[in-house]
């Protein structure tokens, strides 16, 4: 059971962090044709998702030493969910790279917050082999983000997969936070009073 509750929230959020790093090489068809990026402006939306998440490291060590694992990450995951949003509904660079940015500092903490979490739950002699099994959820989430994807946009296009993802950032939020029994107490009862 711990290893369900601990585990498994951050080894989600770091693969989605490894799937958004990758994606835009599968989607860069796409946003040429769609709208008309050439090299120079694919360069420069992929790497604003890597400025915002490289300088959001200091902070974030000191976040996580004030705050804890569970409630940094949670935060910063509203933020990636928020970016995948704002990417798939953009129609201008501008806005394609704000949604970068959002999502590079809202993937930002995936890793050590992991590592500070599993610390904190986990005894040392386990810890080489759970911070094995997170980065193996980072190279899941990297190959994720190539014929999986491909094969996804044979459904919907670029736009519904960026929309889709923003959904399960908002519910690794409330597994993060342990928020699942509060959140089912309220539904179950604002649904029997209907």
């Amino acid at each position: 059971m711990l290893f369900a509750r601990v585990y498994l929230p951050f080894a989600l959020g770091y693969a989605i962090s490894y799937f958004f790093r990758n994606a835009n090489a599968i989607i860069e068809a796409d946003l040429v044709r769609e709208l008309g990026l050439g090299p120079a402006e694919l360069g420069l939306l992929t790497s604003v998702y890597f400025f915002s998440f490289a300088a959001f490291q200091l902070p974030l060590g000191i976040l996580l030493d004030r705050y804890g694992p569970r409630r940094t990450e949670a935060i910063l995951l509203l933020f990636a969910a928020m970016g995948a949003w704002i990417f798939s509904q953009s129609d201008s660079l501008l806005g394609l790279i704000f949604g970068r940015l959002l999502i590079g500092l809202g993937v930002s903490a995936c890793l050590m917050a992991a590592f500070k979490a599993y610390v904190i739950w986990f005894p040392s002699e386990r810890l080489p082999m759970i911070n094995g099994l997170q980065m193996v959820a980072g190279g899941l989430g990297a190959l994720g983000a190539t014929t999986p994807l491909q094969s996804a946009l044979s459904f919907s296009d670029w736009r519904g997969i960026f929309a889709i993802l923003a959904i399960p950032e908002e519910l690794r939020v409330l597994n993060i936070m342990n928020y699942r029994k509060n959140i089912l107490s309220v539904l179950s009862k604002v649904l029997s009073k209907v």
